[in-house]
């Protein structure tokens, strides 16, 4: 059974700190595979570094603005996930990550639908997403719950030297 864990910095900080620098790391790798783009001069820091010092923001989302989990499954860590409200009716997935040894199991759809639902919970209709452009296998789950491509959406955290290698995609809720 699949548990969804609601981060609790005093219990969680370090767990998310690692969860963060790994899937940022997998993102740097993959970055610098397919572009030549070195990410830690892009965001000027180590990417440890700022997977610690952006832990208070990507957490202070509470409900009804947000959520963020840990997936764990039979005491093993499998991924996180988080949702932020940015409008009144207007919401965003962030931070989804599966390590490795669990993907292709079926985790990230059930975590898509988890914040999906979150969403419709917290009063959003609309739900904005970003993803790299060789996330085909997310881009896949996230085409199945619905989303579209879109235009850049102006409260994206991309940064600008990655923007032209991201997709932007978008889906309405119904209530």
């Amino acid at each position: 059974m699949i548990e969804y864990i609601p981060i609790d910095l005093k219990i969680h900080k370090s767990l998310l700190i690692d969860l963060n620098d790994e899937y940022l790391s997998w993102i740097a790798n993959e970055v610098k595979k397919h572009y030549d783009i070195d990410l830690n001069s892009l965001i000027g820091q180590l990417i440890r570094d700022y997977a610690k010092n952006s832990v208070e923001e990507l957490t202070s989302y509470k409900p009804p603005e947000g959520v963020f989990y840990i997936l764990k499954i039979k005491n093993k860590i499998v991924g996180m996930g988080a949702f932020r409200k940015l409008k009144f009716n207007t919401g965003e997935v962030k931070r989804m990550y599966i390590k490795p040894d669990f993907r292709g199991k079926g985790f990230g759809k059930a975590l898509l639908e988890q914040l999906l639902n979150k969403g419709k919970e917290f009063g959003c209709s609309r739900i904005l997403l970003d993803t790299g452009l060789f996330m085909t296998v997310a881009q896949h789950v996230y085409r199945s719950a619905g989303f579209q491509e879109r235009e850049k959406y102006p409260e994206t955290e991309v940064p600008p030297g990655l923007q032209p290698y991201w997709i932007y995609m978008e889906t309405k809720l119904i209530n």
